[in-house]
């Protein structure tokens, strides 16, 4: 313990003597000024390393978000084979354009469709949909999963009732995506015939488990914007 004593003694006396911290405020500005140099000198060297780095940091952000797509992809395919859905689709919040007194319109857009043998895509159908038309979307955003018939959409928002008929999914599950933040979307399954649900609680299971994992995904392609 004694000799850690002395160890340090030596050491402050030695910062003392020599004014490190001085030492230390002079290299550095010594190397500032030669960074300055060097760019003056020769901007395009720094210019060209920069783009460099740049384009290597898109390239990285482009990899990753091609590789979360296709693991998005593949966890909606295996839910929609393990539910035996008609459909499965995934839609994500976004804010575009604003109102008069400069507030975003919340909107919500279909990114992902897997879907069934002879069932056609309506992802299309599902851009850029403003959400304040659909009052649905509060009561989901409340109670975070909603598992019933379509039917029962009457009573609460007639626009989403008329669309998913003419859509022809009669029975649905939809989970909220919560993300770190907010909520980054909503995960749907859905049914063309009721007599092709056979556990309703396995369903359940199955999507609040994999509305974890898109979360994840989710917000690993937010901050790779």
């Amino acid at each position: 313990m004694e000799n850690k004593l002395n160890i340090l003694d030596r050491l402050l006396v030695i910062s003392e003597k020599y004014k490190l911290v001085t030492v230390f405020k002079s290299l550095f500005i010594l190397l500032l000024i030669v960074g300055t140099f060097a760019f003056i000198k020769n901007p395009t060297y720094v210019f060209e390393k920069y783009n460099e780095w740049n384009n290597k940091q898109h390239q990285e952000q482009i990899e990753r978000r091609i590789t979360n797509n296709a693991e998005t992809q593949l966890i909606l395919e295996k839910l929609m084979y393990r539910t035996d859905a008609d459909r499965v689709m995934l839609l994500e919040f976004h804010n575009s354009g604003k109102n008069n007194s400069g507030l975003p319109f919340a909107k919500i857009t279909c990114t992902y469709e897997c879907l069934n043998d002879s069932i056609y895509p309506i992802a299309n159908e599902y851009q850029n949909i403003q959400l304040s038309l659909f009052p649905f979307t509060n009561l989901l955003l409340k109670q975070k999963y909603y598992f019933g018939d379509t039917e029962k959409l009457l009573e609460v928002d007639k626009h989403l009732y008329y669309k998913f008929k003419s859509n022809n999914i009669n029975h649905f599950a939809c989970c909220v995506i919560e993300g770190i933040d907010d909520a980054l979307g909503a995960l749907l399954v859905g049914y063309e015939d009721i007599s092709e649900i056979h556990n309703c609680r396995d369903i359940n299971n199955l999507i609040i488990n994999e509305s974890l994992r898109l979360s994840l995904l989710l917000e690993i392609n937010k901050f790779n914007k």
